[in-house]
């Protein structure tokens, strides 16, 4: 069975990190996985991974296939990394059998895979009492990535900058944490912008949201116990393709 190799390549084709209403099925739970396959293409191979990328796109669609998934590209890092995403309610759907899917496995082998220099496949939760309601519109999305030294204090304390913040006008945040694997944070957030005037916009940080609602003593101590809690933290900017992203049936 090709179930594998298919979600690394062409199935994520079948961060999104935000996904839209279609993808979320049952809003009574707002939980969801998410998977997400990342590869780095060889050099001088973006064009043919992106003319294969639209290749399968449309045989997908001509299949009946009705998955959403979308595609992003990394703005900072070595090489030029491309992230597939996609959403599942549940481990069932996860590995239920695409058979538009499968029609397509020949584009996989022939015009996406040959591009590829390495490839990586993680799983996340989404975790909806730490977050806002996903709309999915965002351009682009900047992913915050945090490894956690003591995760009593950094839960308590996300919980509450969180909670001071919910409803304030400012902007929502989408909150993950990851399913297991080696190297990989243990949790992120995700923060979209509709397009690069949003990315230019002078929004306040979170701490100046923090400080707005608690005060500036409550905000320090906050920030000094999220500081305290983590190992490390990093972050990437990422950018919406469309053209061969997916967003499901209308």
């Amino acid at each position: 069975m090709r179930k594998l190799p298919f979600y690394l390549t062409a199935s994520a084709l079948a961060m999104v990190m935000l996904p839209n209403a279609a993808q979320a099925d049952d809003h009574e739970d707002e939980s969801y996985y998410l998977s997400m396959s990342e590869f780095t293409l060889k050099t001088g191979h973006t064009k043919p991974f992106m003319e294969g990328a639209k290749a399968w796109r449309e045989c997908y669609m001509k299949a009946g296939g009705d998955k959403p998934y979308n595609v992003w590209r990394r703005l900072q890092g070595d090489g030029n990394t491309i992230v597939l995403t996609s959403a599942y309610k549940n481990w069932q759907s996860f590995f239920s059998e695409s058979e538009a899917g499968k029609q397509c496995e020949k584009i996989v082998d022939e015009q996406i895979v040959p591009h590829m220099a390495s490839t990586s496949f993680n799983m996340a939760g989404f975790m909806p009492k730490w977050s806002g309601d996903p709309a999915g519109t965002g351009k682009f999305v900047a992913v915050y990535n945090f490894k956690v030294a003591d995760y009593e204090l950094f839960e308590t304390t996300v919980e509450a900058i969180e909670s001071a913040v919910k409803d304030d006008g400012g902007p929502d945040s989408y909150w993950y944490y990851s399913m297991g694997g080696r190297d990989v944070a243990d949790y992120f957030v995700v923060e979209e912008f509709a397009d690069a005037e949003a990315l230019d916009a002078d929004d306040p940080s979170i701490w100046k949201r923090v400080e707005a609602k608690l005060g500036e003593e409550k905000k320090d101590q906050l920030q000094q116990d999220f500081m305290k809690s983590l190992n490390e933290w990093w972050s990437y900017m990422y950018i919406h393709l469309e053209d061969i992203s997916f967003a499901g049936k209308a």
